[in-house]
């Protein structure tokens, strides 16, 4: 393997994922301080699930029809939308064009599987596992640069609009890299198809209930996360037809066709494709939930972090630890083919607990990728590649629907009674509490005290800073006792994802020197146990 096939793995493996992932941890860790420039909060869950909604009803799709037609075209072309919706956030000035903006960066994100497919085949599958975990490092660090540079860029007035042209120049760098090196080796002549040949091969009818399903499906999850309640029409009617067009979906492929987008092949080799993508599904729940939405509000609804910096650097507690422990296991599984409560006081806990998940983080996404692809022939390895991060993006809306509404249904239902109860209990007279509440609602005073008394004196002058600061201790508890509720709602799934890698069957035997799709005519055997074993 020459210097060609290294620079389009760093392409595709590293710098591709690096910058997909800048993008979906960058805009949630500064949402709280994008509000205050392009207005409308209710409708700030749709910047951070509009691409997950886009990459989840994608995904598959342009992961098979680059099976199918062309991995470079679809790749280069939709990191060129990515750029363009990256400049259109850079300059919104209201929040639907920054969701339009997020749509068209999300369609770059439904290329995961196609970023992770072209390493996977243009080295020897017994480097999957390595191929992968380079993925992961360039995703464990894009969440790093995204996270931190998000928290330093917004510590100024529109500094959030700098993380978006942080990423317009890495989608720029990809399409550079990618539509100038990678150039796979024809190794045969393909037969000339028509065009209704090829869509069939992609799988119409299952691609149009797949998304129509899933796009239903996950509206109906993220108007539940915060927009209307479970009980709104808009709610349960559109889960509803969206789970009952996913129901069709999946009975579609069952006794509709062998080779659509779940493909049969997937389930011939054992047990292992459905269990990897169920736990997937629950990495998702708790990455795109837990970590990357509900941590860094802890951090400022529980008085931890004032601003967006210290947040970020908190965060790190977590990403970093991913990034070290990710080496170890790429090494190994690559030698030995082996792939096998929150308190407000917690301010010091919370960072070991964020250490403990960093470390735990790093070996799914390295490993259950390389699972899902040994189960799939070459030609429909980016379909199955798809499939995986496609439930990995459902299952993170899901997460963040159930978090939510645990944690709404708690705060709706306690918070204004026990603040505004603690503030009278501190000398507030009963009549100034509509004045206070209206600070303190949904718990968006100042995140620090003396902020906090500033703003009072003048909404509130006859408040004392006794009376002050009991609501903000009880404003820190009732936030504790709602992310105490969702954080252990988790548990159960995670224990699930256990059993099903316990009963994961080995892949050794696939992990060979085949190459399936080649850079360079001629190839330098063991040329990576020199340089990586």
């Amino acid at each position: 393997m020459g210097w060609r096939t290294w620079l389009v793995v760093f392409s595709t493996a590293f710098l591709a994922v690096f910058a997909q992932i800048y993008t979906t941890v960058s805009a949630p860790a500064s949402i709280t301080f994008t509000l205050k420039d392009v207005g409308n909060p209710n409708l700030s869950v749709w910047v951070i699930q509009a691409p997950l909604l886009i990459q989840a009803a994608l995904n598959p799709l342009l992961a098979r029809l680059s099976d199918v037609v062309s991995r470079k075209m679809f790749i280069t072309i939709l990191a060129f939308l990515a750029l363009a919706g990256s400049l259109l956030s850079a300059k919104a000035n209201r929040i639907g064009i920054l969701i339009g903006g997020g749509i068209l960066y999300g369609v770059a994100l439904a290329t995961i599987s196609i970023a992770q497919t072209i390493p996977a085949e243009i080295l020897p599958r017994k480097y999957r596992a390595l191929s992968n975990g380079i993925s992961f490092l360039g995703g464990s660090t894009g969440a790093l640069t995204g996270g931190f540079l998000g928290g330093y860029f917004c510590i100024h007035p529109n500094g959030w609009r700098k993380i978006f042209w942080v990423q317009a120049g890495l989608y720029a760098l990809v399409v550079i890299f990618v539509f100038g090196f990678y150039w796979p080796v024809k190794r045969f002549q393909p037969a000339k198809r028509s065009w209704r040949k090829i869509m069939w091969d992609c799988d119409p009818i299952g691609a149009t209930l797949f998304v129509a399903g899933s796009t239903g499906t996950l509206m109906g999850l993220n108007w539940a996360s915060g927009s209307y309640r479970w009980s709104d029409p808009r709610v349960y009617a559109t889960l509803v037809v969206g789970l009952s067009v996913l129901f069709a979906f999946g009975l579609y492929e069952w006794k509709g066709r062998d080779d659509g987008l779940v493909a049969h092949v997937f389930f011939q080799a054992g047990r292992n494709f459905p269990l990897a993508l169920f736990a997937m599904m629950v990495e998702g729940w708790m990455f795109y939930s837990a970590i990357n939405t509900i941590t860094p509000q802890m951090h400022l609804y529980l008085g931890w972090a004032g601003d967006s910096l210290q947040i970020s650097i908190r965060q790190l507690a977590y990403v970093i630890p991913s990034i070290l422990v990710s080496v170890p296991i790429i090494r190994y599984s690559t030698k030995y083919k082996d792939v096998k409560t929150p308190n407000p006081e917690w301010m010091n806990a919370q960072l070991a607990i964020g250490f403990i998940g960093g470390t735990g983080q790093a070996a799914p996404l390295t490993l259950l990728i390389s699972i899902v692809q040994f189960t799939a022939p070459h030609k429909f390895l980016s379909n199955a590649t798809g499939m995986a991060f496609s439930i990995r993006a459902i299952g993170g809306a899901c997460g963040s629907a159930v978090l939510y509404t645990i944690i709404n249904g708690r705060l709706r239902s306690n918070y204004a009674p026990k603040v505004a109860g603690a503030a009278i209990g501190a000398g507030l007279p009963p009549d100034q509490i509509p004045a206070f509440m209206a600070v303190m609602a949904g718990g968006n005073g100042p995140p620090t005290l003396g902020g906090l008394v500033a703003v009072m004196s003048t909404a509130v002058p006859s408040a004392k800073v006794a009376a002050i600061s009991a609501a903000q201790f009880a404003s820190h508890e009732m936030y504790a006792k709602a992310y105490r509720l969702a954080w252990a709602s988790i548990i159960p799934f995670a224990f699930l994802a256990l059993v099903c890698v316990s009963f994961l069957k080995s892949v050794k035997a696939f992990m060979t020197d085949t190459v399936e799709a080649p850079l360079e005519p001629e190839r330098l055997e063991g040329e990576v146990e020199k340089h990586w074993l």
